[in-house]
């Protein structure tokens, strides 16, 4: 595989399925990298892979401390691109793993777990 990616093609960092609903973070590199990052955010119907039109799309990124409280990651608002499809940033101020707590709708939540370089 090449090192010359085409613009626009984006990798898969991490996919999990919550409840009828599939989310799946990517980004043009697939890797997380310490400081700034902008992700996609894809929601698929779990059943028919469509992308899905969810509402109220909140994501919080956070890293647990052993025996202090949790570090949070700043995290902008999910831009809606396109049904299912939401852009944002996050800045990581450590390297090492992050959570990211997906919440949606009414009742969806997901979480998903990265590693920053």
């Amino acid at each position: 595989m090449s090192c010359n990616r085409q613009p626009g093609v984006l990798v898969q960092i991490q996919q999990i399925r919550s409840g009828d609903y599939v989310l799946t973070l990517l980004n043009d590199t697939g890797a997380v990298k310490r400081h700034s990052n902008r992700f996609t955010l894809e929601i698929r119907n779990a059943t028919s892979n469509a992308l899905a039109n969810v509402s109220n799309v909140q994501i919080q990124a956070s890293m647990r401390m052993p025996g202090m409280a949790p570090m949070v990651g700043n995290v902008s608002s999910a831009r809606q691109t396109g049904p299912g499809r939401y852009e944002f940033d996050a800045d990581f101020s450590m390297a090492g793993q992050w959570s990211f707590l997906v919440t949606f709708d009414p009742n969806g939540r997901a979480q998903l777990n990265i590693n920053a370089q």
